[in-house]
C-alpha cells in the first residue's frame, strides 16, 4: 500500500476529538515563527504553555504574547532557555518544566534551522549542525518527554518537517537530509506509540513567513530563487492547520494547497517525480541564463 493511501486511511481511523483544556504543552522553537504561533493558539485553548529556545530575550518577549492569549488567569506559562542539540541541557529543561508545571501532555517539536547551499560548496559542519538541531534535537526532547506519557498512556507529539521532507530541493542537501530523517523517525515512532494511547502527527509546511525564511532568502542563489516559486503562508495559518490536525488525530498534516498538491503528486508519480524536478531545474537555469544575457 502506498504511503499516500495509508495516510488517507489513518486520517479516518485515528479521528478523535482532542481536549486541550488544562493540558501542559511544551513548544521547542517557541520564541518565534511557527512555534510561537502554535503556542499562542494552545494558550487560547486553555493549555499551560512552556516555551523552549536558546535566546532568553526572545523567549521573554514571546512569553508575553502567550500569556496575553490565555483564556484563563489560572493558566501557568513559562519558558526555558536551552539548546536541544545538547542532550544534557534538554533533559534538564524537561525536568525543570516538570518541576514547575508537571510533565508535558503535548510536545510541539518546532525548533529548526535551514541553510541553502550547493553540496560541493558546503562545509560538512553545516550538515552536522542541521542534523543536530533539526533531527537529534527532536530526538532528545521526545525521548525526555515520552516516559511520563507512557506512564499515563496519553499524550500528543507534533514533529514539524517540511515539504523538503518528502520532496528534495536543489541546494538543500543538508536541510533535506535532516527533514527526511524527521519523517522516517516519526513514521516508525507512530507505530510504537499508537498501542500506548499516545498520538503523533508530522507536519510538512511549505514556505512560511518567519525570521528563518527571511534569513534563508539572503543565502539563496539566483537559481535557487528561480526554482522555488512556491507561495508563502503565514505562521498563523500553519499553526491553525496544526491545531486542526491535533484536534482530530490527523497523522499527516500538510498546511496549504500547494503543499498538498506536491505531496500527492510525488506519491502518484513515484520515481517520475525526478523527471519533473529535472525539468524544473533546467527551466530555471535557462531563465537565469536569459537574464544574464
Amino acid at each position: 500500500m502506498s504511503y499516500a493511501c495509508s495516510t488517507l486511511l489513518s486520517y479516518y481511523i485515528d479521528y478523535v476529538k482532542y481536549d486541550f483544556n488544562n493540558k501542559i504543552a511544551l513548544v521547542t522553537g517557541g520564541s518565534s515563527g511557527i512555534g510561537l504561533a502554535v503556542a499562542i493558539l494552545l494558550a487560547q485553548k486553555g493549555c499551560n504553555v512552556w516555551l523552549l529556545a536558546r535566546n532568553q530575550d526572545r523567549l521573554q518577549s514571546a512569553l508575553t504574547q502567550v500569556e496575553a492569549a490565555c483564556k484563563s488567569q489560572d493558566q501557568k506559562c513559562g519558558f526555558i532557555a536551552a539548546d536541544i542539540s545538547n542532550i544534557d541541557q534538554t533533559n534538564k529543561a524537561v525536568m525543570d518544566v516538570t518541576r514547575h508545571a508537571g510533565a508535558p501532555d503535548i510536545l510541539i517539536n518546532s525548533a529548526g534551522e535551514v541553510y541553502p547551499v550547493l553540496f560541493c560548496e558546503m562545509d560538512c559542519s553545516i550538515s552536522h549542525k542541521l542534523m543536530e538541531i533539526n533531527y537529534f534535537g527532536m530526538v532528545h526532547i521526545t525521548r525526555a518527554c515520552l516516559p511520563a506519557m507512557i506512564t499515563r498512556r496519553s499524550g500528543y507529539i507534533v514533529n514539524i518537517s517540511s515539504v523538503y521532507g518528502f520532496l528534495a530541493g536543489y541546494g538543500y542537501t543538508a536541510y533535506c537530509a535532516s527533514k527526511y530523517a524527521v519523517r522516517g523517525f516519526t513514521d516508525a515512532l507512530r507505530s510504537e506509540l499508537k498501542p500506548l494511547g499516545i498520538g503523533i502527527s508530522i507536519v510538512f509546511p511549505q514556505n512560511t513567513a518567519t525570521p528563518q525564511l527571511d534569513y534563508e532568502n539572503t543565502l539563496k542563489s539566483p537559481l535557487m530563487k528561480a526554482i522555488d516559486t512556491t507561495g508563502t503562508m503565514t505562521a498563523d495559518a500553519v499553526a491553525r492547520a496544526i491545531m486542526r490536525g491535533i484536534s482530530r488525530g490527523q497523522y499527516v498534516i500538510i498546511p496549504g494547497a500547494e503543499g498538498k498538491f506536491y505531496f500527492w503528486l510525488s506519491h502518484l508519480l513515484g520515481t517520475g517525480i525526478y523527471r519533473i524536478m529535472d525539468m524544473v531545474v533546467a527551466s530555471a537555469q535557462k531563465k537565469i541564463t536569459r537574464v544574464r544575457e
